[in-house]
C-alpha cells in the first residue's frame, strides 16, 4: 500500500470519530480599543449593570455553564438577561460586521471582535455535548470573532476513562474543533448578525511530541498529536446559510446573544495574554 494512501486512511479514520459528535452552529484582527478606553467604559457601568452581571456569572458557575441548569435556573437567567439588554452600553454592537462602506468608525467601542469564552447557554446543541460516556471529554467552548469570520471553537480533551490506555495522549492533550462561519450585518439590521457556513478546522496540541516527529510517532501519542502534526482545514467555494443571532448586550467584558431559535449564550472576553486558543 503506498505510503501517502496509508496516511490518508489514518487521518480519515480519526476525523470520522471526531466529527461524529454534534458541532456548534456558532488571523486575529486588530482591536482598536486601548487599555485606557476599556477602563473608562468599565468605570461607566452602573451599579445596577454590575450587580446583574455578577448575578449572571454566579448563576453560570453554579449550573456548570448552564449544562446542569433547572427550569427555574433558566428562567432566572432569562430575567437577568432581559434586564441587562435594556442597559447595554453599545448602540451598534454589530458594527464590527458591517461592510467597509457601511462602517461608522474605525474605533467603535466596545467591539464584537476578539476572542470570547462561553460561560452560560441554554442551547441544547451545546449542552448535549457533555455526554457522560464519550470518546472525548468536553473542555472549554469559545468563539473567535475576526471580521468577517466567526469561528466557534470547541476544546476536546482525553476522557478520564482513557488515561491508562495506550495511544490516547497525556492529560494535557487537546483537540480544537473550529466551525468556521462568515458574519454580516448592516446599520439597518443591527443588532442582528447573519451567518454563512464556510468550513471546518481541526488542530491539536500535545506537548510530548516533537515537531515533525512523523505520522507513526503522532499516532502513537494519540489523536491530539496526530492533528498537531497534520491539522485539517476544510473550506470550499460554496457558502451555506447558518442562521443568525441578535446581540442583546455588549460591553468590553461580557457579550450576550440570542439565536433565532430563542437560545441564549453568555460569553466573556478573554484577557490579553491569557487566551486559550
Amino acid at each position: 500500500m503506498p505510503r501517502e494512501y496509508s496516511r490518508i486512511l489514518a487521518l480519515s479514520a480519526v476525523l470520522l470519530l471526531l466529527v461524529a459528535s454534534p458541532c456548534v452552529s456558532f488571523q486575529t484582527s486588530k482591536l482598536t480599543t486601548t487599555r485606557t478606553t476599556i477602563t473608562k467604559i468599565a468605570m461607566t457601568l452602573s451599579s445596577e449593570q454590575q450587580l446583574l452581571k455578577d448575578d449572571l456569572v454566579a448563576l453560570a458557575s453554579s449550573t456548570s455553564r448552564g449544562f446542569s441548569a433547572s427550569r427555574k435556573d433558566r428562567d432566572k437567567a432569562k430575567r437577568i438577561i432581559n434586564e441587562l439588554s435594556k442597559l447595554s452600553p453599545t448602540e451598534e454592537p454589530a458594527a464590527a460586521y458591517y461592510s467597509d462602506a457601511q462602517a461608522t468608525s474605525d474605533d467603535v467601542v466596545p467591539s464584537l471582535a476578539g476572542k470570547w469564552t462561553l460561560i452560560y447557554t441554554d442551547a441544547p446543541d451545546i449542552t448535549s455535548l457533555d455526554a457522560p460516556v464519550s470518546i472525548q471529554k468536553l473542555g472549554r467552548i469559545g468563539q473567535e470573532c475576526d471580521p468577517p469570520l466567526i469561528k466557534n471553537v470547541i476544546e476536546w480533551k482525553r476522557p478520564d476513562w482513557a488515561s491508562s490506555l495506550p495511544f490516547s495522549g497525556d492529560e494535557d492533550s487537546r483537540i480544537l474543533q473550529r466551525v468556521v462561519t462568515e458574519g454580516a450585518s448592516t446599520p439597518v439590521d443591527n443588532p442582528t448578525v447573519d451567518l454563512k457556513l464556510v468550513g471546518l478546522e481541526i488542530s491539536g496540541t500535545n506537548g510530548s511530541v516533537k515537531e515533525n516527529s512523523g505520522l507513526v510517532n503522532s499516532l502513537l501519542n494519540g489523536p491530539a498529536a496526530l492533528f498537531e502534526q497534520n491539522p485539517i482545514k476544510l473550506q470550499g467555494p460554496l457558502k451555506g446559510p447558518f442562521g443568525k443571532f441578535d446581540i442583546l448586550y455588549l460591553d468590553d467584558v461580557m457579550r450576550i446573544t440570542k439565536t433565532y431559535q430563542g437560545y441564549y449564550a453568555v460569553n466573556v472576553r478573554q484577557e490579553e495574554g491569557n487566551e486559550w486558543f
